[in-house]
């Protein structure tokens, strides 16, 4: 009977962890506003903040796709597709944050991305998205039927 009832239930600590890293990601999502909006203000240039613009873009993509493996979690094995779809999503979500920076170091020049703030913004961006590929794996892994 304990097997039947926990295919039908999902991993709520899981989930719980899960979305409180949605929540940490809508932090640096404010955090990259800020800073978007102090560059605007003229307080900073444009190659202090694009680190930090593109790890504040990158989280709140990081929200949607950490609340949909939120779900997958809390469904279970029902949600094994949503799960395998936020897997997806967070290895394109590295791809592109591995391409943004390619783009900011080409346009706005290697200063962009090798200041002691410019390259702790693109380490954040880069460890931020790295990890929600491996909350995703855990949901696919957690989710699979069997």
């Amino acid at each position: 009977m304990t097997t039947a009832r926990n295919e039908r239930q999902g991993n709520v600590v899981l989930a719980s962890m899960t979305g409180l890293f949605a929540l940490a990601e809508a932090g640096l999502a404010a955090i990259g506003l800020l800073v978007w909006n102090a560059q605007r203000g003229g307080h900073l240039t444009g190659t202090e903040a694009a680190t930090f613009i593109l790890l504040g873009a990158s989280a709140a993509v990081g929200v949607v796709v950490l609340l949909l493996a939120t779900i997958a979690l809390a469904r279970g094995p029902r949600g094994h597709e949503i799960a395998r779809l936020t897997s997806g999503l967070a290895w394109l979500r590295v791809a592109g944050v591995i391409l943004a920076l390619s783009a900011i170091a080409i346009g706005l020049g290697i200063s962009a991305i090798a200041g002691l703030f410019e390259t702790f913004g693109a380490v954040v961006a880069l460890l931020d998205a790295f990890a929600a590929v491996l909350v995703t794996g855990v949901a696919v892994r957690r989710t699979r039927r069997g």
